[in-house]
């Protein structure tokens, strides 16, 4: 699969990467005020799907309805959003802010296998080192009495392990059933909408039903703040899925586990233990493996057409 320049990707990846723990800071806002976690989950995706349903009206680029398009926007929708993210939100008040944006750095490792047994990547040692690392990192964050500051944590950590499981496949699943010839705008306003549709009768089925505005303003603004998050978060996905590929994108992740720390520090005044930050190091060296990987494997193309060029 050929790919464009890394200089716009690894750009936005790292931006996103910074810009993403914030749903984690604003979940914890939302739900500490009283908003149940499906609804807080349900309105940051609608008030996203509006708002990038409006500027796709604007643009005469509104989502397509034919069954493909219908399909991809609610798998993605339903795998990429809806599950994990309803997950997160409720777990939000049951681990720090810098422990929980720790859980999506396992969607690399999962990304790449998956993308091995689908053949959109291929085998490569610096790759391999890079989610390995990454897998060092979860690890010691896993032993509780080194890095959670409860034991009794251990079990919420292990089942937020779910999410980067569903964001794995959804890094895959948007390489293969993409529309083709769809612009960014529209596949991302497609998805968030799925998303928010799939979310109302859970919602509902809850018996979480909640209405904007609430009596708690800080979660009204926390629900347009992750809104605002969740835009940028799927309009960037796919302008680095489509240019660089689903591994690439993956990594991500590992940028989210050092904002994450950081957020949580500024807005919850968070403390980790040594464990932890090693753990975030790990994670880092993962994925200055992996986009040197990326780099290399997206450099040799042009490499080999400069050196057959030359013997003509």
């Amino acid at each position: 699969m050929r790919r464009g320049p890394l200089a716009l990707p690894i750009f936005l990846l790292v931006t996103i990467g910074a810009i993403y723990p914030l749903i984690f800071t604003m979940n914890k806002i939302g739900v500490d005020a009283g908003t149940p976690p499906v609804a807080f989950t349900f309105w940051q995706t609608l008030g996203a799907a509006v708002l990038l349903l409006i500027v796709a009206a604007w643009r005469r680029a509104l989502p397509r309805l034919e069954a493909r398009h219908l399909k991809a926007y609610f798998v993605i929708g339903l795998f990429g959003i809806a599950a994990p993210v309803a997950l997160i939100t409720w777990l939000a008040p049951k681990l720090p802010t810098g422990i929980l944006s720790m859980v999506v750095i396992l969607s690399p490792l999962i990304t790449y296998l998956i993308a091995l047994g689908l053949r959109l990547e291929r085998v490569r040692a610096l790759s391999l080192i890079g989610v390995l690392c990454g897998v060092g990192g979860i690890l010691l964050m896993a032993i509780p009495e080194f890095s959670l500051p409860e034991p009794g944590m251990v079990g919420w950590f292990l089942l937020a392990l779910l999410a980067p499981a569903s964001f794995a496949l959804t890094n895959n699943l948007a390489a293969l059933i993409d529309p083709p010839e769809t612009p960014v705008i529209t596949f991302a306003s497609g998805i968030v909408a799925a998303a928010a549709i799939m979310l109302a009768p859970m919602m509902v089925g809850l018996g979480e039903v909640y209405v904007v505005p609430g009596p708690d303003t800080a979660a009204d603004l926390a629900i347009l703040g992750a809104a605002g998050v969740t835009i940028s978060m799927y309009v960037t996905f796919l302008i680095i899925v489509r240019a660089a590929g689903p591994v690439f994108f993956s990594q991500f992740n590992y940028v989210v586990v050092a904002a994450g720390l950081g957020w949580g520090i500024l807005f919850f005044d968070e403390s980790h233990s040594a464990y932890a930050w090693a753990a975030a190091a790990l994670m880092l060296a993962g994925v200055a493996l992996l986009i040197h990987a990326a780099r290399k494997h997206a450099a040799a193309p042009a490499a080999r057409r400069g050196g057959g060029a030359s013997r003509r």
